[in-house]
C-alpha cells in the first residue's frame, strides 16, 4: 500500500512508519524536520509545513491512505483546528485516499464512556486539549472525504506485552480506569486500521486488552 504519514518523527508516528516499512509497504513521510527520519528501502521523505498546501498536495498524489499523527503542545488549544482544514484541502487535491486520523480517547462524546477519575482529568488539566481534538473530528467527518477516527488510550514508552484491542466506539460500554499502552502496541494498531478498508468510516478505540468493556444488546 502506498501510505502518507504526517507526524513520522513523533512517538506513535515514528512507530507506524517503522512498522509500516518492515511490513512492506510504500510511505512518503511528510516532515517538518526531514533530517531527524532515516533514509530506508521503499520511504521518500518530503519536508514541508502543515500550512503548505502545494507541498503537501505533491507529497499526497498516489497515497491509498493518509495517517495523521500529528499533534500540537498541549498548551495549544487551537492546533488541529488550524492545521487539520489544510491537510484536508491537499488530500482532496490529489485525490488521495482515506484519512486515518489520530484523534485521542476523552475527546467529545468518547468522555461519556470514561471512568469518574478519567472523566475529571479531562475535563481540567486536558481541557482544552481534548476540545481542540474534538473540534478536528468534527471537521474530519463534515469534510465528506473518506475516514477513520481512531481514539488511543493513555500512551508511554513501554515494552509491548500484548496486542493492542482495536473496538468500534458503538460497541464499548465503558473504559474503566486509565488504561495505558505503549507507543509501539498503538502504532502497530494505528497501522492495522489503515491497511483495513472494513474500517472506512469508523470511529475506534484503541486500548489494552482489559481496557473496555463491551455494550450490552
Amino acid at each position: 500500500m502506498n501510505i502518507l504519514l504526517l507526524g513520522a518523527t513523533g512517538n506513535v508516528g515514528s512507530r507506524i512508519l517503522t512498522r509500516a516499512l518492515d511490513a512492506g509497504h510504500r510511505v512518503t513521510a511528510y516532515a517538518r524536520r526531514p533530517e531527524a527520519i532515516t533514509q530506508h528501502r521503499g520511504l521518500t521523505v518530503v519536508g514541508g509545513q502543515l500550512d503548505d498546501v502545494e507541498a503537501m498536495t505533491g507529497a499526497a498524489r498516489g497515497a491509498e491512505a493518509v495517517i495523521i499523527a500529528v499533534t500540537g503542545p498541549m498548551k495549544d488549544r487551537t492546533f488541529m483546528q488550524r492545521s487539520l482544514p489544510t491537510i484536508l484541502e491537499a488530500v482532496r487535491a490529489a485525490g488521495a485516499g482515506r484519512v486515518v486520523l489520530t484523534s485521542v480517547f476523552g475527546a467529545g462524546d468518547t468522555a461519556q464512556k470514561a471512568s469518574w477519575f478519567a472523566r475529571g482529568i479531562y475535563r481540567t488539566a486536558l481541557r482544552g486539549f481534548l476540545a481542540d481534538k474534538e473540534a478536528a473530528d468534527r471537521l474530519l467527518i463534515d469534510s465528506g472525504l473518506e475516514h477513520t477516527i481512531v481514539y488511543p488510550v493513555n500512551l508511554k514508552d513501554a515494552p509491548v506485552r500484548e496486542e493492542a484491542a482495536v473496538e468500534p466506539l458503538d460497541a464499548v460500554a465503558t473504559v474503566p480506569g486509565l488504561p495505558t499502552l505503549p507507543f509501539d502496541a498503538a502504532g502497530a494498531a494505528l497501522l492495522r486500521v489503515a491497511v483495513d478498508p472494513d474500517a472506512a468510516g469508523q470511529r475506534l478505540l484503541i486500548t489494552t486488552r482489559k481496557g473496555w468493556k463491551p455494550a450490552r444488546d
